[in-house]
């Protein structure tokens, strides 16, 4: 997205801008959970000084009395070892700095709140951000149905570009559950922004005014007009389950890439070499949404490895969070990255089928 000074680490990647570069990012990211906008940093060794220099910042660009907060927090290697009181210290400093402004205080709305801050505490160091997006940027707006374990749709995303995956070659989804990839991989295909469907926290603040308004009207504007009418490949969405195919339509439709996919009612063990080459990419059931036993399972993997090495020429990328699936599927993966599905550590796989 062609951001100035970007550098990444563990807490994610950081860059530099303008608020309509954040907006940018909000609208344009595929993979973020979440954009942040740093309002400072300070020492913060006690909960006085963490007062003291939530406060300093001064908020009332950015909160009124009419506007509801939330705040969250997360500590590390710090005096101030409680995430939830630093949160509360940071809550008293942004009302209490609103409260002697304008003789009221704004409500705290830990669900749906107008104005999202974030404190991380890392070695008494306290950096407030004010959250760009609001609700998590994985939530794009188009699921409107869904099944068992879903996967969340930034995800998907992340899982098409590690693997490779480049927008030029068919792609099927075999298990598509409430198709996710298989919407993702349209979205990709014909230049939809993720973003495009949806509402950012950034429209609900005191400041949000009408320059920034019209910056955000450009930038939509731009984003509809890069949408290609017709997807350049070809996009399968198969599922046994006739509530995952009833699900993967709605959303697609929801999404507004109906025209992009097929969506067809299919054994995933029954593709064989004229189905390919495509890229097949999936999130393997696991027992629970199988609602089978080990054994099951495993002659699963070992019936749909049977089929996948009939589709010569074919790419196969899997994330899988079952051990059976590598056991089993009788194929040799050429690269394996962990990733994690929630709190499920998994493994993304990808293989070539010769």
């Amino acid at each position: 997205m062609r951001f100035w000074h970007v550098r990444a680490d563990r807490g994610g990647v950081h860059f530099e801008g303008a608020l309509a570069d954040g907006m940018r990012a909000c609208l344009h990211s595929r993979i973020a959970m979440r954009v942040l906008l740093e309002r400072g940093r300070f020492p913060a060794k006690g909960e006085q000084a963490l007062y003291d220099g939530v406060r300093a910042l001064g908020w009332d660009e950015h909160s009124s009395p009419k506007h509801t907060l939330s705040v969250s927090a997360t500590c590390r290697s710090s005096q101030l070892t409680h995430s939830q009181f630093i949160a509360l210290k940071t809550k008293d400093a942004i009302v209490d700095s609103i409260r002697d402004l304008h003789g009221s205080r704004p409500d705290v709305d830990p669900r749906d709140p107008d104005v999202s801050v974030v404190v991380r505490l890392v070695k008494d160091e306290a950096t407030v951000y004010l959250d760009l997006a609001g609700e998590a940027l994985h939530k794009r707006g188009y699921r409107v149905a869904t099944v068992d374990a879903v996967m969340k749709e930034n995800l998907a995303a992340a899982v098409l570009r590690i693997g490779g995956w480049d927008a030029t070659t068919d792609l099927i989804d075999p298990v598509c559950g409430a198709g996710t990839v298989a919407i993702e991989a349209a979205m990709i295909a014909c230049r939809v922004a993720p973003g495009l469907r949806r509402r950012f926290g950034f429209e609900r603040w005191p400041g949000f005014d009408a320059a920034q308004s019209t910056a955000w009207e450009s930038l939509l504007e731009a984003a509809n007009a890069a949408v290609l009418t017709e997807c350049p490949v070809k996009i399968l969405a198969t599922d046994v389950s006739p509530a995952a195919v009833d699900a993967t339509a709605q959303n697609l439709a929801s999404a507004g890439v109906a025209g992009a996919v097929t969506v067809q009612r299919r054994d995933a063990r029954s593709y064989r070499e004229e189905d390919g080459p495509a890229w097949v990419v999936a999130d393997p059931p696991y027992g629970g949404r199988l609602a089978a036993q080990p054994l099951q399972l495993a002659g699963f993997f070992r019936q749909w490895g049977e089929a996948l090495r009939t589709m010569h020429g074919s790419t196969v990328l899997l994330i899988s969070g079952n051990p059976l699936v590598q056991r089993n599927l009788g194929l040799t993966p050429e690269m394996e990255v962990e990733l994690y599905n929630g709190d499920i550590e998994c493994r993304l796989l990808r293989y070539r089928i010769a």
